[in-house]
């Protein structure tokens, strides 16, 4: 019973905020281009603030793991290769293998990801998923720039993988946040506590927002597609990697941190990605909305049976 509910506390407020996204698009209080405008302000100022905070207020010394750090990076990797390498021989369209190896490697980590670890670990398993993404999000836009332009035959060069870096607000935050805490840059508390309240809104703003923008009109083109991406990005890859994870002796809250790397869903950033860099647009909106939904079950099942197990 005691698993069943720590898994419920993970999904329900998912749920409840995806949710009511979705009846404010359906009684046309907000329209989807509303949503998606406000998403751009969400990914551009409220979670790059969330991020900031996280790592600023941290214990760094406690944050930083190097061996977790490097696991997971070389586990993401490995998960690009895998794919970069069996999709192209199934899916003959370039541009639909871009879009579908996108969608299995890069995960919605920085929203879930906060959302998870302060479910089940609380302010530690939030600082040390805020010091990974400061990793994780450069290399997730590094792959996704060589795969979209090797995709289109085009060399990538080193300045633009450095350019995608640069203007990734999460990345800049991230840096900043940890300037900050190295430093000992006091912030004042009339200044702080407005960033602490705006931080706030940001996870269950987003998920509004998510809730608000999902579609499910032109699925059924692509359903074998969302079906496999969807059960390697949300069951399949987690499998393994949590297992790799235990395998060499993590627990707790790293695992869970493994958890929000891996059984996250895709990243909503992958579809302007895909639309832009010559891939299927239409085709990654429908796999972030689809891998959004499942999602909600496939964590509740890895939350309750990871904890019957004493894993988390």
């Amino acid at each position: 019973m005691d698993s069943f509910m720590l898994a419920l506390s993970v999904v329900l407020p998912l749920v409840v905020y995806m949710t009511v996204g979705g009846l404010i698009r359906k009684f046309s209080i907000f329209s989807k281009e509303n949503f998606k405008t406000l998403n751009g302000l969400i990914f551009k100022v409220f979670i790059p603030l969330t991020l900031f905070v996280n790592v600023y207020c941290a214990d760094l010394g406690d944050a930083l793991q190097p061996g977790v750090f490097v696991l997971v990076l070389i586990q993401i990797l490995i998960l690009y290769l895998a794919a970069s390498y069996i999709v192209p021989r199934i899916v003959k369209e370039p541009k639909d293998a871009s879009t579908i190896i996108q969608g299995m490697y890069r995960s919605n980590f920085v929203l879930f990801g906060t959302t998870i670890a302060d479910s089940l670990c609380g302010n530690e398993g939030a600082a040390l998923v805020s010091a990974l993404s400061a990793m994780v999000v450069p290399l997730f836009n590094i792959l996704a720039v060589i795969l979209f332009e090797t995709n289109r035959g085009k060399t990538v060069s080193f300045t633009t993988i450095l350019i995608s870096i640069a203007k990734n607000p999460l990345v800049e935050a991230g840096a900043l946040g940890t300037l900050f805490s190295l430093l000992h840059i006091k912030i004042p508390d009339f200044l702080m506590d407005p960033i602490l309240d705006l931080s706030n809104i940001a996870t269950p703003l987003a998920l509004v927002t998510l809730g608000g923008i999902l579609s499910f009109d032109s699925m059924k083109k692509h359903w074998k597609y969302l079906a496999s991406t969807a059960a390697v990005r949300l069951v399949t890859a987690p499998l393994l990697m949590i297992f790799t994870g235990a395998f060499f002796g993590y627990r707790a809250d790293i695992l869970v941190v493994i958890l929000a790397v891996f059984a996250s869903p895709t990243a909503v950033a992958s579809a302007p990605m895909a639309q832009t860099m010559g891939g299927n647009g239409e085709l990654a909106g429908e796999i972030v909305a689809s891998t959004s939904v499942l999602c909600v079950f496939t964590l509740f099942l890895f939350v309750f049976g990871l904890s019957q197990i004493g894993l988390i």
